[in-house]
This record gives C-alpha cells, sequence and structure tokens, in this order.
C-alpha cells in the first residue's frame, strides 16, 4: 500500500502516527530517529511540490530544510567544510538526506552517479547556487557511492 501513496501522504501518514513508539521503529528501520525523518519527509514533500509546480530549486531557499543529524551512526558528510553555512539552506543537504535514506532502503542504488553524471556537466557557479561545495564528490560520504 505505501508505494501507491504520493510523496505529501507518506509523509502525513508518518506524522499522524499517534503513538510516540510507532514513529521511533519507523524512523529506527532505516537508521533514523523520528525528529530525523519528520524534517527530511517535510523536506520531500516541499521539493516535490516545487518540481510539480514547474518551480526552480536553483539560487532559493527551500523554507522548509532537513535536519542535520547528530548522531554518529547516521551516514552523512564528513567535516563542518563538506556542509558550510551557506548551503545548509540550499538542496545540497536533500541531496546529502535522499541518498543517506538510498544507503538503508536501496543499497544498491546507482543514484549517486547519476547524480554526479548530472552536476558534473554543470558550471561551479550553478553547484553553488543549490549549495554544492567545489569539491563535493571526494567527501567520503560521496566517494563510497560512487567508487
Amino acid at each position: 500500500m505505501v508505494e501507491t501513496l504520493t510523496v505529501g501522504q507518506l509523509a502525513g501518514a508518518y506524522r499522524n502516527l499517534k503513538r510516540r513508539a510507532d514513529r521511533t521503529a519507523v524512523a529506527r528501520s532505516i537508521g533514523l530517529t523520528a525528529p530525523v525523518l519528520e524534517s527530511w519527509t517535510q523536506t520531500y514533500v516541499r521539493v516535490r511540490n516545487v518540481c510539480a509546480h514547474h518551480g526552480r530549486l536553483w539560487n532559493v531557499g527551500l523554507g522548509v530544510y532537513p535536519a542535520i543529524p547528530t548522531s554518529s551512526t547516521v551516514s552523512w558528510l564528513e567535516g563542518d567544510e563538506a556542509l558550510p553555512e551557506r548551503s545548509r539552506k540550499r538542496l545540497y543537504p536533500v541531496l546529502v538526506s535522499l541518498q543517506t535514506v538510498l544507503e538503508t532502503i536501496s543499497p544498491r542504488s546507482g543514484w549517486a552517479r547519476r547524480l554526479h553524471g548530472l552536476l558534473s556537466t554543470r558550471p561551479p557557479m550553478n553547484l553553488r547556487g543549490i549549495g554544492i561545495p567545489q569539491y563535493w564528490a571526494d567527501d567520503p560520504f560521496w566517494r563510497q557511492h560512487l567508487d
């Protein structure tokens, strides 16, 4: 049934789970905490809506942003310079969060390689507009999915 839900319906169903233990169990099943997963799903809904209504993701703030996980058990970028402050309010952390989720739900996914292929064709100025640092693909987080 879950595969037939829209992103918004899925986020709403998760957010409306009555018992905190249920939200925690769902989040834990993909290696996250409940507040982080709720933040990420809200962000995915926003990105989906921007795309569906032909909005732009380049050089704009989204209004909602994925929570940056603090647990060392969550796969994330390494070091403060990997996600500069100016990048936190752009698309880049959304892309990182998507890859983190994909590590669990689809470990053989080629999404990171397809993303790299797409982004490597763009000028650095365009990448800065969505918050992607110049040497993003050299971060160990991305390297493990690109090699």
